[in-house]
Protein backbone atom coordinates (compact mmCIF):
# COMPACT_ATOMS: atom_id res chain seq x y z
CA UNK A 1 0.00 0.00 0.00
CA UNK A 2 1.19 3.43 -1.25
CA UNK A 3 1.64 5.89 1.73
CA UNK A 4 0.59 9.64 0.47
CA UNK A 5 1.43 12.96 3.36
CA UNK A 6 -0.60 15.32 2.94
CA UNK A 7 0.52 19.26 4.01
CA UNK A 8 -2.29 21.85 3.98
CA UNK A 9 -0.68 25.02 3.84
CA UNK A 10 -2.58 28.17 3.68
CA UNK A 11 -0.98 31.56 5.17
CA UNK A 12 1.07 31.25 8.02
CA UNK A 13 4.85 30.83 6.16
CA UNK A 14 6.85 31.07 9.41
CA UNK A 15 5.34 28.04 11.01
CA UNK A 16 5.41 26.26 7.30
CA UNK A 17 9.05 26.58 7.33
CA UNK A 18 9.51 24.79 10.34
CA UNK A 19 7.50 22.00 9.60
CA UNK A 20 9.33 21.18 5.95
CA UNK A 21 12.44 21.71 7.86
CA UNK A 22 11.84 19.19 10.21
CA UNK A 23 10.23 16.79 7.83
CA UNK A 24 12.95 16.97 5.48
CA UNK A 25 16.01 17.48 8.18
CA UNK A 26 14.49 14.82 10.19
CA UNK A 27 14.40 12.19 7.77
CA UNK A 28 10.76 11.40 8.03
CA UNK A 29 9.43 13.18 4.66
CA UNK A 30 11.40 10.25 2.90
CA UNK A 31 9.00 7.39 4.50
CA UNK A 32 6.23 8.41 1.99
CA UNK A 33 5.78 7.60 -1.49
CA UNK A 34 4.14 10.69 -2.63
CA UNK A 35 4.12 14.24 -0.72
CA UNK A 36 0.99 16.10 -1.81
CA UNK A 37 1.25 19.87 -0.95
CA UNK A 38 -2.42 21.00 -0.65
CA UNK A 39 -2.41 24.80 -1.06
CA UNK A 40 -5.33 26.64 0.20
CA UNK A 41 -4.70 30.23 -1.24
CA UNK A 42 -0.62 30.51 -1.13
CA UNK A 43 0.42 33.36 -3.23
CA UNK A 44 3.67 35.11 -3.44
CA UNK A 45 6.44 34.83 -1.10
CA UNK A 46 4.60 31.35 0.25
CA UNK A 47 4.56 29.93 -3.55
CA UNK A 48 8.38 30.86 -4.25
CA UNK A 49 9.09 29.10 -0.85
CA UNK A 50 7.45 25.94 -1.97
CA UNK A 51 8.51 25.98 -5.73
CA UNK A 52 12.63 26.23 -4.31
CA UNK A 53 11.91 24.04 -1.53
CA UNK A 54 10.59 21.66 -4.81
CA UNK A 55 13.51 22.16 -6.53
CA UNK A 56 15.95 22.04 -3.82
CA UNK A 57 15.21 18.55 -3.08
CA UNK A 58 14.16 16.68 -6.52
CA UNK A 59 14.81 13.35 -4.79
CA UNK A 60 11.31 13.39 -3.13
CA UNK A 61 7.69 12.58 -5.22
CA UNK A 62 6.24 16.34 -4.85
CA UNK A 63 2.73 16.64 -6.10
CA UNK A 64 0.42 19.96 -5.62
CA UNK A 65 -3.07 20.69 -5.35
CA UNK A 66 -4.37 24.32 -5.35
CA UNK A 67 -7.39 26.17 -4.13
CA UNK A 68 -8.63 29.39 -3.36
CA UNK A 69 -8.22 30.64 0.38
CA UNK A 70 -10.79 29.29 2.84
CA UNK A 71 -12.56 27.07 5.44
CA UNK A 72 -15.03 24.47 4.96
CA UNK A 73 -14.95 23.00 1.38
CA UNK A 74 -12.27 25.15 0.16
CA UNK A 75 -9.95 22.71 2.25
CA UNK A 76 -11.93 19.41 1.92
CA UNK A 77 -11.67 19.55 -1.93
CA UNK A 78 -8.14 19.64 -1.75
CA UNK A 79 -8.00 16.34 0.62
CA UNK A 80 -10.52 14.27 -1.08
CA UNK A 81 -8.63 15.66 -4.80
CA UNK A 82 -5.29 14.20 -3.08
CA UNK A 83 -7.43 11.03 -2.45
CA UNK A 84 -9.28 10.37 -5.48
CA UNK A 85 -5.79 11.27 -7.32
CA UNK A 86 -3.84 8.18 -5.00
CA UNK A 87 -6.51 6.05 -4.34
CA UNK A 88 -5.68 2.63 -2.37
CA UNK A 89 -3.23 4.27 -0.03
CA UNK A 90 -2.77 4.98 2.96
CA UNK A 91 -2.99 8.57 3.86
CA UNK A 92 -0.99 10.93 6.57
CA UNK A 93 -2.68 14.34 7.11
CA UNK A 94 -0.47 17.10 8.92
CA UNK A 95 -1.37 20.74 8.85
CA UNK A 96 1.28 23.59 8.10
CA UNK A 97 1.66 24.53 11.99
CA UNK A 98 2.21 20.98 12.86
CA UNK A 99 5.88 19.93 13.66
CA UNK A 100 6.95 16.36 14.13
CA UNK A 101 9.34 13.75 15.29
CA UNK A 102 11.64 11.77 13.27
CA UNK A 103 9.85 8.64 13.48
CA UNK A 104 6.32 9.95 13.49
CA UNK A 105 5.11 8.40 10.70
CA UNK A 106 6.72 4.97 11.77
CA UNK A 107 4.67 4.67 15.14
CA UNK A 108 1.29 6.04 13.36
CA UNK A 109 1.97 2.98 10.64
CA UNK A 110 2.17 0.59 13.64
CA UNK A 111 -0.95 1.62 15.02
CA UNK A 112 -2.64 1.58 12.16
CA UNK A 113 -1.58 -2.03 11.46
CA UNK A 114 -2.38 -3.15 14.30
CA UNK A 115 -5.81 -2.09 13.75
CA UNK A 116 -6.24 -2.48 10.28
CA UNK A 117 -8.58 -5.49 10.16
CA UNK A 118 -11.00 -3.47 12.40
CA UNK A 119 -13.37 -2.49 10.29
CA UNK A 120 -14.68 0.46 12.80
CA UNK A 121 -11.26 1.35 12.87
CA UNK A 122 -11.00 5.33 11.28
CA UNK A 123 -8.31 7.90 12.35
CA UNK A 124 -5.04 7.24 14.02
CA UNK A 125 -3.73 10.55 15.59
CA UNK A 126 -0.53 10.81 18.16
CA UNK A 127 0.27 12.95 21.63
CA UNK A 128 -0.14 16.88 20.46
CA UNK A 129 0.25 18.73 23.89
CA UNK A 130 -1.76 21.73 23.31
CA UNK A 131 -4.85 19.78 21.90
CA UNK A 132 -7.71 18.63 24.83
CA UNK A 133 -6.85 15.13 24.01
CA UNK A 134 -2.90 15.38 23.71
CA UNK A 135 -2.89 17.26 26.82
CA UNK A 136 -5.01 15.24 28.88
CA UNK A 137 -2.95 12.30 28.20
CA UNK A 138 -0.10 14.10 28.96
CA UNK A 139 -1.31 15.22 32.38
CA UNK A 140 -2.36 11.64 33.13
CA UNK A 141 1.27 10.33 32.15
CA UNK A 142 3.18 12.83 34.12
CA UNK A 143 1.21 12.88 37.79
CA UNK A 144 4.03 15.87 38.81
CA UNK A 145 2.57 18.24 35.47
CA UNK A 146 -1.04 17.48 36.43
CA UNK A 147 -0.20 19.26 39.93
CA UNK A 148 1.75 21.77 38.56
CA UNK A 149 -1.37 22.63 35.89
CA UNK A 150 -4.35 22.14 38.58
CA UNK A 151 -2.18 24.45 40.38
CA UNK A 152 -1.60 26.90 38.06
CA UNK A 153 -4.57 27.18 36.43
CA UNK A 154 -7.22 26.07 38.86
CA UNK A 155 -9.36 24.39 35.69
CA UNK A 156 -10.31 20.69 34.88
CA UNK A 157 -8.45 17.91 33.81
CA UNK A 158 -10.06 16.93 30.24
CA UNK A 159 -9.78 14.97 26.93
CA UNK A 160 -12.40 17.55 25.85
CA UNK A 161 -12.05 18.85 22.18
CA UNK A 162 -12.86 22.57 23.56
CA UNK A 163 -11.77 22.29 27.10
CA UNK A 164 -9.15 24.86 28.61
CA UNK A 165 -5.62 23.99 26.80
CA UNK A 166 -7.87 24.61 23.66
CA UNK A 167 -9.61 27.97 24.83
CA UNK A 168 -6.76 29.57 26.75
CA UNK A 169 -3.38 30.03 25.41
CA UNK A 170 -1.61 30.27 28.25
CA UNK A 171 -2.23 26.52 29.22
CA UNK A 172 -1.26 25.83 25.67
CA UNK A 173 2.16 27.87 25.93
CA UNK A 174 2.73 25.86 29.36
CA UNK A 175 2.43 22.28 28.38
CA UNK A 176 4.51 22.87 24.97
CA UNK A 177 6.92 24.27 26.56
CA UNK A 178 7.37 21.17 28.77
CA UNK A 179 7.65 18.98 25.26
CA UNK A 180 9.82 21.88 23.72
CA UNK A 181 12.08 18.79 22.25
CA UNK A 182 10.86 16.83 20.57
CA UNK A 183 13.56 13.79 20.66
CA UNK A 184 13.61 14.11 24.39
CA UNK A 185 9.71 14.31 24.75
CA UNK A 186 8.93 10.85 22.70
CA UNK A 187 12.08 9.46 24.82
CA UNK A 188 10.72 10.56 28.07
CA UNK A 189 6.83 9.61 27.14
CA UNK A 190 7.68 5.90 26.11
CA UNK A 191 9.00 5.57 29.70
CA UNK A 192 5.62 6.27 31.22
CA UNK A 193 3.24 2.71 31.75
CA UNK A 194 0.31 3.06 29.02
CA UNK A 195 -1.29 1.46 26.98
CA UNK A 196 0.73 1.94 22.93
CA UNK A 197 -2.64 2.41 21.74
CA UNK A 198 -5.99 3.98 23.43
CA UNK A 199 -9.63 3.59 21.19
CA UNK A 200 -11.76 6.68 21.80
CA UNK A 201 -15.09 7.88 20.21
CA UNK A 202 -15.58 11.93 20.28
CA UNK A 203 -15.03 14.76 18.81
CA UNK A 204 -11.10 15.74 18.64
CA UNK A 205 -8.54 18.13 16.90
CA UNK A 206 -7.75 16.40 13.59
CA UNK A 207 -3.78 18.73 12.40
CA UNK A 208 -2.54 14.99 12.75
CA UNK A 209 -4.19 12.13 11.35
CA UNK A 210 -3.69 8.69 9.23
CA UNK A 211 -6.48 6.98 7.83
CA UNK A 212 -7.03 4.27 4.58
CA UNK A 213 -8.84 4.37 1.23
CA UNK A 214 -11.59 2.33 2.55
CA UNK A 215 -12.38 4.38 5.24
CA UNK A 216 -12.65 7.38 3.25
CA UNK A 217 -15.11 5.67 0.83
CA UNK A 218 -16.99 4.48 3.71
CA UNK A 219 -17.42 8.07 5.09
CA UNK A 220 -18.15 9.44 1.90
CA UNK A 221 -14.80 11.72 1.74
CA UNK A 222 -14.08 14.27 4.29
CA UNK A 223 -16.44 16.16 5.24
CA UNK A 224 -17.16 19.85 4.44
CA UNK A 225 -16.06 20.80 7.62
CA UNK A 226 -13.71 17.96 8.55
CA UNK A 227 -13.33 17.84 11.83
CA UNK A 228 -16.40 18.36 13.02
CA UNK A 229 -17.81 16.06 10.72
CA UNK A 230 -15.52 13.83 11.06
CA UNK A 231 -16.26 13.43 15.26
CA UNK A 232 -19.80 13.63 14.44
CA UNK A 233 -19.68 10.71 11.64
CA UNK A 234 -17.22 8.47 14.27
CA UNK A 235 -19.67 8.71 17.09
CA UNK A 236 -23.35 8.32 14.97
CA UNK A 237 -21.55 5.32 13.23
CA UNK A 238 -19.95 3.40 16.24
CA UNK A 239 -17.22 3.28 15.00
CA UNK A 240 -13.16 4.79 16.97
CA UNK A 241 -10.53 6.58 16.34
CA UNK A 242 -6.77 5.37 17.66
CA UNK A 243 -4.32 7.43 19.90
CA UNK A 244 -0.78 6.42 19.55
CA UNK A 245 0.50 7.24 23.00
CA UNK A 246 4.05 6.31 22.21
CA UNK A 247 4.68 9.23 19.30
CA UNK A 248 4.30 12.95 20.56
CA UNK A 249 4.21 15.76 17.70
CA UNK A 250 3.61 19.60 18.21
CA UNK A 251 0.64 21.56 16.67
CA UNK A 252 1.62 25.06 17.11
CA UNK A 253 -1.99 27.46 17.46
CA UNK A 254 -5.09 27.32 17.25
CA UNK A 255 -7.50 30.84 16.19
CA UNK A 256 -8.46 30.67 19.50
CA UNK A 257 -4.57 30.36 21.52
CA UNK A 258 -3.00 32.52 18.67
CA UNK A 259 -2.67 35.72 20.23
CA UNK A 260 -1.27 34.59 22.80
CA UNK A 261 1.28 31.97 21.09
CA UNK A 262 2.08 34.87 18.58
CA UNK A 263 2.83 37.69 21.44
CA UNK A 264 5.59 34.98 22.82
CA UNK A 265 9.05 33.07 21.39
CA UNK A 266 7.27 29.56 21.71
CA UNK A 267 7.79 29.06 17.78
CA UNK A 268 11.88 30.71 17.91
CA UNK A 269 12.02 28.31 20.82
CA UNK A 270 10.48 25.27 19.20
CA UNK A 271 13.35 25.51 16.43
CA UNK A 272 15.51 26.49 18.54
CA UNK A 273 15.13 23.41 20.58
CA UNK A 274 14.64 20.79 17.41
CA UNK A 275 17.09 22.48 14.83
CA UNK A 276 19.30 24.27 16.80
CA UNK A 277 20.08 27.95 16.84
CA UNK A 278 19.41 29.53 20.39
CA UNK A 279 19.90 32.78 20.75
CA UNK A 280 23.47 34.31 21.70
CA UNK A 281 24.34 38.38 22.48
CA UNK A 282 25.47 38.63 19.04
CA UNK A 283 21.93 37.49 17.08
CA UNK A 284 19.24 37.98 20.20
CA UNK A 285 18.07 41.25 18.09
CA UNK A 286 17.40 38.69 15.48
CA UNK A 287 15.66 35.61 17.01
CA UNK A 288 13.50 38.29 18.98
CA UNK A 289 12.39 40.12 15.35
CA UNK A 290 9.69 37.84 14.30
CA UNK A 291 8.05 37.59 17.26
CA UNK A 292 7.47 41.57 17.22
CA UNK A 293 6.37 41.21 13.70
CA UNK A 294 3.99 38.74 14.76
CA UNK A 295 2.61 41.67 17.44
CA UNK A 296 2.34 44.26 15.39
CA UNK A 297 0.85 42.27 12.75
CA UNK A 298 -1.96 41.10 15.04
CA UNK A 299 -3.15 44.58 16.30
CA UNK A 300 -5.45 45.48 13.68
CA UNK A 301 -6.71 42.19 13.97
CA UNK A 302 -7.21 42.40 18.16
CA UNK A 303 -8.65 45.90 17.89
CA UNK A 304 -11.31 44.74 15.37
CA UNK A 305 -12.02 41.87 17.56
CA UNK A 306 -12.52 44.40 20.73
CA UNK A 307 -14.61 46.91 18.67
CA UNK A 308 -16.87 43.85 17.30
CA UNK A 309 -17.65 42.84 21.21
CA UNK A 310 -18.44 46.61 22.37
CA UNK A 311 -20.72 46.56 19.35
CA UNK A 312 -22.49 42.94 20.78
CA UNK A 313 -21.13 41.21 17.64
CA UNK A 314 -18.50 38.36 17.25
CA UNK A 315 -15.26 37.92 15.14
CA UNK A 316 -13.19 34.71 14.80
CA UNK A 317 -10.28 34.10 12.69
CA UNK A 318 -9.96 31.07 10.77
CA UNK A 319 -8.34 28.18 12.63
CA UNK A 320 -5.01 26.83 11.42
Amino acid sequence: MNKVLMILTSHRLDCFRLCMDLLVRGGSIRFFDRVVLLLNGVAGRHLRYIEALQAAHPDIAWDTIAGPRGRGLLISNLQNECVRRYPDSLYFKIDEDTFVSADWPQKLLVAYEAHRQDPDVSLITPVIPNNGLGCYHLLKAFPELAAEYTGLFKVPITPAFDGPVWVNGRIAEWITRKFLNLEDANARLRTRPAPTFQKFACRFSINCVCYNYRHWQEIGGVPEHDEIGWGDWIVAHKKFAVLSTDALVHHYAFFVQQDWLDRSSLLEDLRAANLGGRPTKANLLRYHAPRWIRFVKQMPESLRRSLALIRGGTHTTADS
